[in-house]
């Protein structure tokens, strides 16, 4: 039956408890758990690192040859999927970059042209105004 009474451990005579530890907790317990969360850490970062370098070299280029048989497949009517999502939006980034840099005529018989955005910053800063189309349409009846 001895075995199995409660410890009498860090109390008082009187078998009532102070209230607080009456025992310090040992520094070589500390030092085990910081240096076991330290290596967790260092082998999470290491592991993250190669994950990174794995995936990197595994990534899909955008720049990779078509496959030969890619014309003859079947066309299906259905929604179609955007097949490389990153590629296409690098076209279209592209795209708009050449739109927003050059030149070009818009509608050449109302003599409309699309000039270089850093230009027309620079023209509208010049005026200190905004330019007015003029237009021939309608107006707009109110209710």
């Amino acid at each position: 039956m001895d075995k199995l009474a409660p410890s009498t451990a860090g109390h008082t005579t009187e078998g009532t408890h102070p209230g607080y530890e009456v025992s310090d907790v040992h520094p070589r317990s500390l030092v085990k758990t910081a240096m076991a969360v330290a290596a967790l850490v260092l082998f999470s970062i290491v592991a993250m690192v190669v994950l990174f370098k794995v995936l990197e070299y595994y990534e899909p280029r955008a720049d990779r040859p078509r496959h030969p048989l890619a014309d003859s497949r079947y066309v299906s009517s259905a929604p179609k999927l955007q097949p490389d999502p990153p590629a296409l939006k690098e076209e279209l980034r592209a795209l708009e970059n050449q739109v927003l840099t050059s030149y070009d005529w818009t509608d050449k018989e109302k003599r409309l042209v699309r000039i270089p955005i850093e230009r027309a910053i620079a023209l509208v800063a010049r005026q200190q105004q905004l330019p007015v189309l003029k237009t021939t349409e309608a107006p707009v009846p109110k209710p």
